[in-house]
């Protein structure tokens, strides 16, 4: 069976992760100016929620980063050299999903204050919506603090023995609390997206416009594949005990149980699903750029244009024909002309001839 350190080397994974959250870190400029310059209003709570949410991301993406330069990326530890490279990752690994649980709740976070702004006038969606941002504070602030405090105060037993026994005798089974954050994170999505479309109907607008709300609300669903693939991925884990401390497997059980943990990347999903949610957290608040775009007008000019430029190097490719047709006609002589001019001078002799063959009487 291949390893895990086969299919996500460092030079697959860097630039995976540093084009996801680059991508998010642009879309969240781009809110900022459309909020500031192009529509020109204040900004807001949700605002500040997604700076916050980019800053955690982007911490966590050049933790990952730091751990497949500097980390083991999956080898075995076998040299001093490599044992310093295991503790690295090691406390890279329970630093990381404490900066994730603050970025997927400051994400859900922004997404639940814009919608607000929207369907607020709904004293029902108000309700629902004050729910809705205390589960996520409580999901925060639940799952990173249970995550600093796996083992109590005790922080150096994460790293002090490398097959992490100690961990294992003293601190939280890791296996179980991994799994209830993988699911509430899929059960927070499913909340903080659908929530909304339940409300599009209760728009003053035309249907159009309401399909077309519908679409740029569900794309905060692109992060929760991403969720769901990893909850997949932790459910099958914790049955085999694969996040536990100190995890070995059983007699005659190979030293990776699963063919899903070899095609599936935790940290992978992780960073893609905090990519994807800053990208759909920031897109519905980007949409008055799309205000003057209509797919059919524009592939109606588009193709106007393009038989435009058909018709015009169509006559532009005859009236070349034509001139060199032109310049072929001007270079053959006109017989008509040239047999008047060759044959006058015989018409001449021949009048003469007559002339003198038959005087006058």
């Amino acid at each position: 069976m291949p390893s895990e350190a086969s299919l996500y080397t460092p030079d697959r994974v860097i630039p995976t992760y540093a084009a996801i959250t680059g991508v998010g870190l642009f879309l969240t400029a781009l809110r900022l100016w459309v909020r500031t310059s192009y529509i020109q209003v204040a900004l807001a709570a949700d605002d500040a929620a997604v700076v916050g949410a980019a800053v955690f991301v982007a911490a966590a993406t050049a933790l990952q980063i730091a751990n497949a330069v500097l980390g083991t990326a999956g080898n075995s530890v076998m040299t001093a050299d490599t044992e310093r490279r295991a503790r690295i990752a090691l406390k890279i690994n329970w630093v990381n999903p404490i900066l994730e649980a603050w970025a997927f709740g400051l994400i859900k976070l922004s997404l639940s204050l814009f919608y607000r702004r929207i369907f607020g006038v709904s004293p029902l969606f108000r309700l629902l919506n004050n729910v809705t941002i205390w589960i996520l504070v409580a999901y925060g602030v639940a799952f990173s603090f249970g995550q600093l405090f796996l083992c109590g105060t005790d922080f150096y037993l994460i790293w002090v023995d490398l097959d992490q026994h100690s961990a294992r005798e003293r601190c939280a089974e890791r296996g179980t609390f991994q799994f209830n954050f993988a699911l509430f994170s899929v059960l927070t999505d499913l909340l903080v997206v659908g929530l909304p479309l339940v409300f599009v109907g209760t728009l003053q607008m035309s249907a159009r416009k309401k399909w077309a709300t519908v679409v740029v609300f569900a794309l905060g669903f692109i992060s929760t594949g991403a969720s769901i693939a990893r909850f997949i991925y932790v459910a099958e884990a914790l049955k085999y005990g694969w996040f536990s401390f100190n995890f070995k497997p059983a007699p005659g059980q190979p030293a990776i149980p699963s063919h899903l943990f070899v095609i599936l990347n935790p940290t992978l999903l992780a960073t893609i699903e905090m990519g994807a949610g800053l990208w759909s957290a920031n897109l519905p608040a980007c949409a008055p750029l799309m205000r003057g775009f209509h797919p059919l007008r524009l592939a109606s000019v588009f193709y106007g244009k393009l038989a435009s430029s058909w018709s015009s190097a169509s006559r532009t490719t005859r009236r070349g024909s034509d001139a060199v047709a032109g310049e072929q006609r001007e270079k053959v002589p006109r017989r008509s002309s040239a047999g008047a001019r060759d044959t006058s001078p015989i018409l001449s002799r021949l009048s003469l001839t007559n002339t003198e063959s038959n005087p006058k009487p």
